[in-house]
């Protein structure tokens, strides 16, 4: 009997543990989508400022020039997150989950126009996001020439 209850509890533990680290990898994934979409919001909607909390720390002057060349100029009209891809140290491949990743590459679909042209144009950018102390933040290189 007491053999029975112990294999009980032991399969429960071992149960509650797999939920346990299951919630963890879905609050990674959601915390990477809730990060992306605000700082897309935000750029869209020209807040720069405010998006500068989610730049890495290492790339905000790049992140300043960007703003500067940009910031009267350039108007986005809309966005789109195809694909994010979790990059895994110990993948060969590149891919893994959000579980084991610090890093990812999110392909984003800008549409925009820059003065003094009115046409909208489309361009597909690849951003590369690291996670620092459980927290997401764009790390790309901020091209000059992103949106011509």
């Amino acid at each position: 009997m007491k053999n029975i209850i112990l294999t009980l509890l032991v399969s429960i533990l071992i149960a509650g543990c797999g939920a346990t680290s299951g919630l963890i990898q879905k609050n990674d994934q959601e915390d990477l989508a809730k990060s992306t979409d605000f700082y897309y919001k935000l750029i869209l909607w020209k807040y720069y400022e405010k998006a500068a909390q989610y730049v890495d720390p290492a790339k905000m002057k790049e992140y300043e020039s960007f703003v500067l060349r940009n910031e009267k100029d350039l108007n986005i009209t809309g966005y789109e997150i195809k694909e994010i891809v979790y990059l895994v140290d110990d993948d060969p491949g590149g891919k893994g989950d959000a579980q084991d990743a610090d890093a990812c590459v999110v392909r984003v679909l800008y549409s925009y126009y820059k003065y003094p042209s009115v046409s909208e144009k489309t361009v597909m950018v690849e951003d590369t996001w690291i996670r620092i102390n459980k927290f997401w933040y764009i790390s790309s290189d901020y091209e000059k020439g992103t949106f011509n």
